[in-house]
């Protein structure tokens, strides 16, 4: 399955991408607003599901714990392209996130934010209000794409490239993330999307900006 999202040809990574847009269009023009609706009907597992939504950070500790331990020359010597991948990863996500939900600002589904005037942020649930409002600044309007699955994504993936033994607990923690984002309404369907595709792309740049790092290397030069 990792190999999939991991196309080794242009024409492959086209297709990838050419259909991730398409389904992200397709959930924010035609499924979004009635999931989210059912979504707020729910009242099942919401504990659980509010335990999923942090799965990002178990993910940040487990990349945190990967590159401290690097310090060891032994572990060093084994993991080292991997810490040198999930650095990349979490750098270029934090960007990422930033950058995007400044560009899109999509309002939310539900009404959470408390507002310093007062109030709450307008959401469809509360409001009928969903729409998207290209940077425009503030809390209110961070929903696209979802920063919890662009994380979760591109440090599982990452993960997976390397710990492929591992793959259940990865395929585990992605499948998670979108229920407990989703299953909490704190994201549309389509942010989600997004999110997860967005994710997807920083662990492909993190794989390739490792790649040229590596071949600068003094050690690459020698061989």
């Amino acid at each position: 399955m990792i190999k999939s999202v991991f196309p080794s040809s242009l024409k492959g990574l086209a297709l990838l991408y050419g259909s991730l847009i398409l389904l992200c269009l397709f959930s924010i023009l035609f499924l979004d607003r009635n999931v989210a609706e059912l979504m707020h009907q729910q009242p099942y597992g919401r504990q659980i599901l509010k335990w999923f939504s942090y799965t990002p950070i178990l993910l940040e500790f487990t990349a945190g714990l990967v590159i401290a331990a690097c310090m060891s020359q032994t572990f060093r010597q084994k993991y080292l392209t991997l810490a040198i991948e999930l650095l990349l990863t979490i750098t270029l996500a934090f960007v990422t996130r930033l950058a995007t939900k400044y560009l899109f600002g999509r309002t939310w589904p539900e009404s959470w934010i408390e507002m310093p005037s007062g109030g709450h942020n307008p959401s469809w649930i509360a409001d009928g209000i969903e729409a998207f409002h290209p940077f425009a600044e503030g809390l209110s309007y961070n929903s696209f794409p979802s920063g919890h699955a662009l994380f979760t994504f591109a440090l599982a993936l990452t993960f997976w490239r390397h710990l492929p033994r591992f793959w259940l607990i990865w395929f585990s923690l992605l499948i998670g993330a979108l229920a407990g984002q989703l299953g909490m309404n704190y994201h549309y369907l389509g942010d989600l999307i997004a999110g997860a595709s967005f994710g997807l792309l920083v662990s492909h740049a993190a794989k390739h900006i490792a790649a040229k790092l590596s071949k600068l290397s003094p050690k690459a030069r020698l061989n």
